[in-house]
């Protein structure tokens, strides 16, 4: 058939109605309009990506290191990974666990306040049945929401040689004087932290065997309020004062220093098949002898006549390379 359902006029017609509103679109459902619905803006609770990136690298570092840690203690290969990042309140990260915990509080001198480690009931159960030799392929559970008292003696060592590991990792940026401040059930009645308080929840992961858990290392954002520029990645301004306190006493220690020195009292051009054919005995032609070159660690300072002084090879100064360029010849 090639006549037109609609002419050129009556579609012109037909769009214009539509965009106009005169003309109404229906379906076999009825008749639909577009709706705009109000885009609630909510509060971030995560932060970005990078938002810390020296803390994640040392939340890296500290999981290879405290792996090695857990793994000794535990006479068993543990496996801890860094994973997620971000922030909330306190109570948010509570009300985030889907069962009971054991936290281990400590605090970090000179840091003000207490963070913790917080320790799923999964990854309670392994370590206390790894601690004491048992299997670990399938662990008893608990059949009430609570913890032992050796069970939480067992957490409390494993935590500790975490608190360790951390000391040590980040002493590249702060020395911490880390104790442990106690440890509690996540049902027990006891403020670490303010609810409303903004914490730092690093994930880190926990491998035994086939098996993968999760522990957290919350920091309260108040504790690392004096560190956040660093662990944001913003370089630190130059203090002026003490760079000139350095200086004075660099500047008093140099002198002191002890440094190896060398000489050379030549130099000659062989072959290679003139080096291998050399025999005890052999004389090699040098030239100018009678000058010699003095390297303080392998930099020239200074040239002079070499010669016999109280019966020992000695080099008499003659001059101070202090040209840049003069001693960057000589040295290559």
């Amino acid at each position: 058939m090639n006549d037109q359902v609609l002419t050129d006029e009556e579609k012109d017609a037909l769009v214009e109605g539509v965009a106009s509103g005169d003309v109404e679109v229906q379906t076999g459902d009825g008749v639909k309009y577009a709706t705009v619905d109000n885009y609630v803006i909510s509060q971030r609770n995560h932060i970005v990506t990078n938002s810390f990136p020296r803390l994640q690298n040392l939340n890296r570092k500290f999981a290879g290191g405290a792996a090695k840690s857990a793994s000794a203690l535990l006479n068993d290969k543990v496996e801890i990974g860094s994973g997620e990042l971000r922030t909330s309140t306190w109570g948010e990260f509570c009300e985030s666990r889907s069962d009971v915990a054991l936290v281990y509080e400590f605090t970090a001198k000179p840091l003000e306040g207490s963070a913790v480690f917080d320790i799923q009931s999964d990854a309670v159960r392994h370590i206390v049945e790894t601690f004491y030799g048992g299997s670990r392929e399938n662990p008893p559970r608990h059949e009430i929401e609570g913890f032992t008292r050796g069970e939480s003696n067992v957490v409390s060592l494993f935590c500790t040689e975490l608190l360790k590991r951390m000391t040590e990792t980040w002493q590249s940026l702060i020395v911490l004087d880390a104790e442990e401040s106690g440890v509690y059930q996540s049902t027990d009645v006891v403020e670490i932290i303010d609810n409303s308080e903004t914490v730092v929840c690093s994930e880190f992961t926990l491998v035994f065997g086939d098996e993968e858990h999760r522990i957290h290392l919350v920091w309260p954002v108040s504790m690392l309020a004096s560190l956040l520029p660093v662990l944001e990645g913003a370089k630190r301004e130059r203090d002026a004062a003490e760079d000139a306190r350095w200086e004075k006493v660099i500047r008093a220690r140099i002198p002191e220093a002890l440094v190896d020195v060398s000489s050379r009292i030549g130099n000659a051009q062989m072959t290679l098949r003139q080096v291998a054919q050399l025999e005890a005995g052999d004389i090699i032609d040098l030239e100018n002898p009678r000058t010699g070159t003095v390297f303080a660690r392998h930099v020239p300072v200074l040239e002079g006549r070499f010669g016999v002084h109280d019966g020992c090879y000695a080099i008499e100064a003659t001059r101070w390379l202090t040209d840049v360029t003069a001693a960057e010849s000589i040295a290559s």
